[in-house]
């Protein structure tokens, strides 16, 4: 389905039968006009930045338009391209500048919404398991319900490092700050998040954190 809503971006479909072009050849070769080269990028990277777009938003499908906005914008701004830095990194960061901004325009709280997230309490700084953590499916859930929380900054800091387990330097390029500022974000996030787990699902907390 998204590969039909994103060749809207590019017009076309990549086709197989040739020899993989790297990111940085083909994102000059797209630059250049030759359209398959930037289906081939599309088709490479809006799954990885759909599963993290989804868990700043915490909406799966709002996070589709999100994709498809960043591959339009990536399109047309080929030419601010800098092949010193990875394509995915670039286009990592337009996207989660475009998610971002729709965060900071709702005018009412984000939708709760179970991505599929496959972390675990220790991301916010709980090392032990306890007998009542629940399921996989559960935890998910309480994650997806307490980032919002964050501020846009700290919830893209955090899913970017913590969940989608990118380099801080990476994320730091992708915010567009310098990587003192993302440990920040990630140190802040874990303390609200944990605040917030044990004001509203105390039951998840190791049993020596629990009044």
């Amino acid at each position: 389905m998204m590969k039909e809503t994103l060749s809207i971006v590019t017009g076309i479909i990549d086709n197989g039968g040739t020899p993989p072009r790297d990111d940085r050849r083909l994102a000059l070769d797209a630059r250049g006009g030759d359209e398959q080269a930037f289906a081939s990028l599309v088709k490479r990277h809006s799954g990885g930045l759909h599963r993290a777009v989804a868990r700043i938003l915490n909406d799966d499908t709002e996070a589709w338009d999100v994709v498809q906005m960043a591959f339009l914008k990536a399109w047309q701004q080929l030419d601010r391209y800098d092949p010193r830095w990875s394509f995915a990194t670039w286009v990592y960061r337009i996207g989660t500048n475009v998610a971002i901004d729709l965060i900071r325009s709702r005018k009412s709280r984000d939708r709760t919404h179970q991505a599929g997230m496959e972390h675990r309490l220790r991301l916010v700084g709980e090392s032990e398991p306890t007998s009542l953590v629940a399921e996989e499916g559960d935890v998910s859930s309480v994650i997806a319900q307490v980032l919002p929380v964050l501020s846009p900054q700290q919830r893209a800091a955090f899913v970017l490092r913590e969940i989608e387990d990118m380099e801080t330097a990476e994320v730091a390029e992708i915010l567009g700050c310098t990587t003192t500022t993302v440990r920040n974000h990630i140190f802040q996030a874990r303390k609200t998040l944990r605040q917030e787990i044990e004001k509203r699902f105390p039951e998840y907390l190791p049993a020596s954190r629990r009044k």
